[in-house]
């Protein structure tokens, strides 16, 4: 004897036994039972796939009967009760309810598709292994992530990253709508990209750096992100200039700001990347041109951030954050007026600021200047760069490190001293940390007494 349920038997009659199709039926009859019953709540009743597999009998005998709402909503369903439905039967014994005799419409003939397999269809294309909630909470991470990373650096927020960014390529493995899959793109792009920024900081092989900034690259250029492509060239720039490979740090920031040179990104591009790299290069004319550049794009926009935004945030430069990367690129190029007057335009919003990098850097720059200027002022420049020091010692990054080493090699021939002496026994100290063996790659192995 072949048993089954009629359950089972009634759902293949109909043919509703595909599981997108039973879904279907299934709130419709959820809809009436929640009227007649005066139940809203029987409305929201769904089937999880497993479940029914398990009541076609496909994991087995049934061995207990469903409930509660489920219940309700078969009832209706069928006009019988889970009881009676679910009661093993002869399948061979099974009589088929009345089969429809109306004519079947002329159009069938043409081979159109049955209706409930149009449903069907359209189900399985809109279907979605994510939802609006779960999208949210990526985005509030990624936001979150931005907000706190100067606070607790690379060290601290690089695993949370990788967990966004694994979550993202794990859903996209799946099924989504094409907005759906467009905002999984976006944001995946911007968990690889927070990725590369933090290898840079970190002092990663410049390898994993270009890696994260090339996937986040290609997912943005997939779903016609421009701002971000921007930004993923902006931060492989970044990394090549901190491989002290200039020239190439300049390609990458103009291959970004031709996307789009008009946009807010290409602020970032021209003087965190092309103005930096090129006096690196002793281009004055062309560090120059890309500053001044930076400072048109700014005074364009309608609106930028207020303060000294993230040095890893995705939004446009402020204008305190482009005079910053302006006092870098001054000081290569030996104007230490321009130095010193640009940190006096944004040093109350350095010293407020919560980025100790930030007050670290500002402050390594100033005192390099203070000793390149016309009339040195060592005890000036060491206090100065002391105090930089305090403040980017607790969350090392490759910046601060590079910039700190710096000051120390323009102070070295004032090695007697005792200011310049007692600077580079606090840097002795901090390269002495074993948080500091990545970031000082590449830098003297001893710093002198």
């Amino acid at each position: 004897m072949n048993t089954t349920t009629r359950f089972a038997l009634l759902v293949q009659e109909r043919r509703w036994d595909s599981y997108e199709v039973f879904c279907i039926r299934f709130a419709d009859a959820a809809a009436r039972a929640a009227e007649k019953e005066n139940n809203p709540r029987l409305a929201r009743t769904d089937i999880a796939r497993s479940t029914y597999a398990r009541w076609m009998g496909r994991k087995g005998a049934i061995t207990s009967i469903p409930r509660r709402d489920a219940a309700l909503v078969l009832r209706h369903m069928f006009n019988m009760s889970p009881k009676r439905l679910f009661e093993p039967i002869d399948a061979g014994a099974w009589s088929p309810g009345p089969l429809n005799t109306s004519p079947a419409a002329p159009a069938d003939t043409l081979g159109f598709d049955d209706p409930l397999t149009i449903v069907s269809q359209t189900h399985k294309l809109t279907s979605s292994n994510t939802d609006d909630p779960i999208l949210g909470m990526v985005r509030g991470t990624i936001a979150s992530i931005v907000a706190r990373y100067e606070t607790l650096g690379p060290q601290h927020l690089a695993g949370e990253a990788r967990i966004i960014r694994e979550t993202l390529h794990g859903i996209l493995v799946g099924h989504q709508p094409p907005r759906t899959r467009t905002e999984l793109f976006r944001l995946a792009s911007q968990a690889s990209g927070l990725l590369g920024y933090m290898a840079v900081n970190a002092g990663a092989r410049f390898e994993v750096v270009d890696a994260y900034c090339t996937e986040a690259e290609t997912l943005a250029r997939e779903v016609g992100e421009v701002s971000m492509e921007m930004w993923a060239n902006g931060t492989r720039s970044l990394g090549l200039y901190y491989q002290k490979r200039y020239a190439e740090a300049d390609d990458a920031a103009s291959a970004g700001i031709a996307l789009a040179p008009g946009h807010p990104q290409a602020i970032r591009l021209l003087v965190n990347g092309r103005s930096r790299a090129l006096a690196r290069l002793g281009d004055r004319a062309g560090a120059e041109t890309a500053i001044g550049h930076a400072l048109e794009l700014s005074d364009r926009q309608t609106s930028l951030p207020d303060g000294l935004t993230s040095c890893i945030s995705f939004e446009p430069y402020s204008m305190a954050r482009s005079l910053a990367n302006a006092i870098t690129t001054r000081l290569s190029l030996g104007d230490t007026a321009e130095v010193l007057a640009h940190a006096d335009q944004i040093e109350e919003l350095v010293e407020h600021s919560q980025s100790e990098w930030s007050r670290a850097l500002v402050g390594l720059d100033v005192a390099s200047a203070l000793l390149k200027q016309g009339s040195p002022e060592i005890e000036h420049a060491m206090a100065r760069g002391r105090r930089a020091l305090r403040s980017g010692t607790g969350r090392p990054i490759k910046s601060v490190w590079e910039r700190a080493v710096e000051l120390y090699q323009n102070a070295e021939r004032w090695h007697d001293e005792a200011e310049v002496g007692d600077y580079a026994e606090e840097l002795r100290t901090w390269q002495s940390q074993p948080q500091v063996g990545l970031i000082a790659v590449g830098s003297p192995s001893r710093i002198a007494p």
